[in-house]
């Protein structure tokens, strides 16, 4: 859910830590990671979160829905 308009971003990434997610997150779901791999996942997830953060970053409506179906 995201906050209403003027509330904090629900996403701030540059106080996002990939790592620290990736090591707390990936035994809660059953990975185990070596530290080569814990820090590609790492890697891609810091890229998926810079990616991501422009969308977060719109405020929406507490009445705002969901698309069912994308229509351009």
């Amino acid at each position: 859910m995201r906050p209403a308009r003027g509330g904090p971003p629900m996403l701030d990434p540059d106080r996002f830590d990939p790592a620290a997610h990736v090591a707390a997150v990936a035994p809660a779901v059953g990975l185990v990671l070596d530290a080569e791999r814990q820090a590609r996942v790492a890697a891609a997830l810091a890229l998926v979160v810079r990616i991501a953060a422009p969308a977060f970053a719109v405020p929406l409506e507490p009445t705002s829905e969901p698309a069912p179906v994308f229509r351009p």
